[in-house]
């Protein structure tokens, strides 16, 4: 059902025929937690966007080390480069938590972006806001004050997967300390202390995988420049 569309950023804005359109070529697949989504080096079938649950894309340097570029939550997209270029996938994609998917057929997508003008705009403007947030990453591994540098990590998780609540901002399901530590290009040790040092200064609580910025407001203004 077209319904499902409206709730996703990327369909924002997109008159309902369209949506409809779209809707009647989506599948749903449903995905269990940890597992393989897309594989580094393979050639993408679909364009999936995030229903539910969260993935993880990391990129592999040799069989004992894997980079993780970013985490997908609710709503997001992805299979979008290796369909537009038609190249392999440049990462993989795992299920972060156990996912449900919408999923469109490459050639089907490619269709959609030259009979539905705004939906090739609103890739545009997510992909162009990708960008943006590499650049940040590409800044941010220049840091040399490591606190700031997770702080940073803990501003995109806001902006991606938190809710407000009065001043707060609320994190339900933090990344592990590791996957934290591989996005800041940093060692799990120094995010551990970094932890301890912005709750030592009223920054975050963080009560195991649960964490609260406390004032948002001010939190942005220390780590967003």
């Amino acid at each position: 059902m077209y319904q499902e569309l409206e709730e996703i950023p990327l369909f924002d804005g997109i008159k309902v025929s369209d949506l409809k359109k779209i809707s009647s070529l989506v599948t749903h697949q449903k995905i269990k937690r940890n597992q393989l989504i897309i594989r580094q080096g393979d050639v993408c079938q679909y364009f999936y966007v995030i229903k539910k649950g969260q993935a993880k894309i990391t990129l592999t340097r040799d069989p004992d080390h894997e980079v993780i570029l970013a985490f997908l939550s609710e709503g997001e997209f992805f299979g979008e480069l290796s369909l537009l270029d038609e190249d392999i996938c440049s990462a993989n994609v795992y299920a972060q938590q156990a996912c449900e998917l919408m999923c469109i057929k490459s050639e089907n997508f490619k269709k959609l972006l030259k009979t539905v003008p705004e939906l090739s705009y609103r890739l545009l403007y997510h992909m162009a806001q990708r960008i943006r947030y590499s650049d940040r990453c590409i800044h941010n591994l220049n840091i040399k004050n490591s606190t700031r540098r997770i702080g940073i990590v803990l501003l995109h998780l806001a902006e991606q997967s938190g809710y407000r609540y009065k001043d707060s901002v609320i994190i339900k399901k933090i990344p592990f300390q590791q996957d934290i530590a591989s996005l800041a290009g940093t060692s799990r040790e120094t995010v551990s202390r970094s932890f301890s040092r912005l709750q030592d200064h009223a920054y975050i609580q963080k009560n195991g995988r649960h964490l609260v910025i406390n004032d948002y407001k001010r939190f942005y203004r220390e780590f967003s420049s």
